[in-house]
């Protein structure tokens, strides 16, 4: 998904703030997961209506048709590759997981690389399973010799904990791109629907905006609300991105190239691959677990 200049000069960070802290890469992570979402819309241009590939332009059709899909499928590959370049240095990440879809919820295995400048690249591993968390951190002094595994509290009052809890939840409930697509659709239009290209395959490209103030106004959750309502406050009165779905109705390719206010400039590529095929998520070993 791609994140444009708001008209009025602002820039739009899709509702996640990114601060320059040595805990970078888990913001990095959460900003991913609200990156891969997005949509709804007026008409189709004639132009647009001789294509061979399935269009939508109303939300509740192309959630329907993307969450079927899905159901479908089960599972799929996530990968994730980027940078964000500063005044003074570049962070650069990469990440590579899966994905399984079932009715009791959604799990998830993600492992991600980071490296900022000359320093060496540091890992990080998250799986998420229905009622499990588990957070693999990077050798430093709230890690365990032998134990990089630490298994996440959601009712932990320790802020540590707490960002633990919302990483997961927040790449968890992203991870199934029906999430966002859904969450925001009473404010949200889809602009434009083109055919294009991903890795040779053909897909329909869907620009997609939603209206911050409206969907404030729309929003029963009243953190949600907050957050949004915080963001109209600032300026923030639209989102615009891309997102890239194939033939079958499954989401393929998401971009961004985003201005992070303090910190530089991102640039992103996501993208699902491989829906339907075998994944492996399970508990990391208990030895390995703090």
């Amino acid at each position: 998904m791609q994140l444009d200049e708001d008209p009025g000069g602002h820039e739009v960070t899709g509702g996640l703030s990114v601060r320059r802290r040595p805990g970078m890469w888990l913001a990095l992570l959460m900003l991913m997961g609200t990156l891969l979402g997005g949509c709804t819309g007026p008409d189709p241009a004639p132009e647009e209506t001789a294509s061979a590939l399935p269009r939508y332009y109303d939300i509740s059709e192309l959630v329907a048709a993307v969450a079927e899909r899905q159901r479908a499928d089960g599972t799929a590959r996530l990968s994730l590759d980027g940078d964000v370049t500063g005044r003074s240095s570049t962070l650069r990440f990469t990440g590579e997981g899966v994905l399984r879809l079932e009715t009791r919820g959604v799990s998830v295995r993600f492992t991600q690389t980071v490296t900022q400048g000359d320093a060496a690249p540091q890992e990080t591993g998250l799986v998420v399973l229905p009622g499990e968390v588990y957070l693999r951190q990077p050798p430093g002094p709230d890690t365990v010799a032998g134990k990089p595994w630490v298994r996440v509290d959601p009712t932990s009052s320790d802020p540590a904990d707490q960002q633990r809890a919302v990483l997961a939840a927040t790449l968890t409930d992203n991870a199934d791109p029906t999430t966002n697509l859904a969450r925001y659709a009473d404010a949200t239009l889809i602009a434009d629907a083109a055919d294009d290209q991903v890795d040779g395959a053909s897909a329909v490209r869907y620009t997609i905006v939603v209206d911050l103030a409206r969907a404030a106004v729309l929003q029963p959750d009243p953190a949600l609300r907050a957050q949004l309502e915080q963001q109209v406050r600032n300026g923030l009165t639209r989102i615009t991105s891309t997102l890239w779905v194939d033939g079958a109705d499954r989401p393929v390719r998401s971009d961004v190239r985003q201005e992070l206010p303090g910190i530089g400039t991102l640039k992103l590529t996501a993208g699902y691959r491989d829906w339907g095929q075998p994944v492996d998520i399970a508990p990391p070993p208990a030895a390995l677990v703090r």
